[in-house]
């Protein structure tokens, strides 16, 4: 049903000449990396300029065609993780407003695009009907499975061409994963989220705050081959402005989870989602390496699934805590990085 109000210095000393250009290479990777390494790292790309999308349909429903599709649509789509062979299922869910109005009873059009196949188009698995809550639940046939990779999901509102994109891990053997809280962490608070979805109440269009070069640490992990998991305690209702929001701070590709719920989770509620989550990602073979939070709930997460305290980093107030390993900066944080 809908929902409301869901509400340093540069490490030890060295000589003045590998100092000088050690500082030169760090000043240019603080703010774009290297052109080689950007070129290494994918974006959020929905490939819509290879997408040809099928006429509107029209929604069956007067009251979806008339009233509901004349606000702006909040769909989202979930992100998931499968190892091969197991059975494959796409979960979305379809809103319209800033009071997030269910889309009920309406056909949408469900399509995947191979991220790992350089010869790739757009295939069609199949459509659902969304329930009384907004959702669809699709399972994929048992010939149409998908292959061992990343794959893009495209889920298509028949009615009026609208559209959510999400992504699905396919597991074939281990896979390397670095995770990122999102609020206070990339994000320069935990207010910052609540902000940006307050302004959609007065067309304010209002983009929560990065911390300066954060999303150039996360490039440095994708650089190297890593997995992105953005991870975070938002309710489902902010799936897709989680999503833009990564889009518009130029983020890396990653898997986004965020919370079934339609609260905020903090505290030890946070702490215990975050840990389930990845316990059921680490069954399935993803490892992680390095967590990136800003309070003990965090770090309480990455350390039960077997991140070393060493590689769980913290940011803000609460910086260092739990025996993590503080952030200042990310601009100095990145340039550590870069000495490794």
């Amino acid at each position: 049903m809908s929902s409301f109000f869901k509400s340093r210095k540069i490490l030890s000393t060295i000589s003045a000449g590998v100092f000088l250009s050690s500082v030169i290479y760090i000043n240019v990777l603080a703010t774009t990396l290297t052109t080689e390494t950007n070129l290494e790292v994918k974006r959020f790309d929905f490939k819509n300029e290879k997408f040809i999308a099928p006429m509107k349909t029209n929604f069956l429903s007067w009251i979806n065609q008339c009233i509901i599709s004349t606000h702006t649509p909040h769909h989202n789509g979930y992100d998931m993780v499968y190892k091969i062979g197991e059975i494959q299922v796409i979960e979305g869910k379809f809103q319209y407003g800033d009071f997030r109005k269910d889309l009920e009873n309406e056909g949408v059009s469900i399509y995947e695009y191979s991220l790992d196949n350089s010869n790739a188009t757009w295939k069609k698995l199949g459509r659902s009907i969304t329930d009384s809550d907004g959702r669809i639940k699709y399972d994929i046939p048992s010939n149409m499975m998908l292959s061992a990779g990343l794959h893009l999901i495209k889920l298509y509102v028949e009615g009026d061409g609208t559209e959510t994109n999400m992504y699905i891990q396919v597991l074939d053997s281990k896979k390397k994963y670095v995770v990122f809280d999102l609020d206070g962490t990339l994000t320069t608070s935990d207010f910052e989220n609540i902000a940006q979805y307050a302004s959609e109440f007065f067309n304010a269009n209002y983009i929560a705050k990065m911390y300066t070069n954060a999303n150039n640490v996360v490039d440095y992990y994708a650089s190297k081959g890593y997995g992105i998991l953005y991870l975070s305690a938002r309710p489902y209702w902010l799936s897709e402005e989680s999503q833009s929001w990564c889009i518009n701070k130029n983020m890396p590709m990653g898997l986004l989870h965020v919370s079934a719920g339609s609260e905020i989770l903090t505290g030890q509620p946070a702490a215990i989602f975050k840990t389930e989550y990845l316990n059921q990602l680490k069954a399935k073979g993803i490892e992680f390496c390095y967590g990136y939070g800003n309070t003990s709930t965090d770090v309480q997460a990455y350390e039960n699934v077997g991140v070393d305290k060493k590689n769980i980093f913290t940011i803000g107030e609460e910086a260092g805590v739990a025996a993590s390993t503080p952030i200042d900066t990310y601009t100095n944080h990145l340039a550590r990085l870069s000495l490794r």
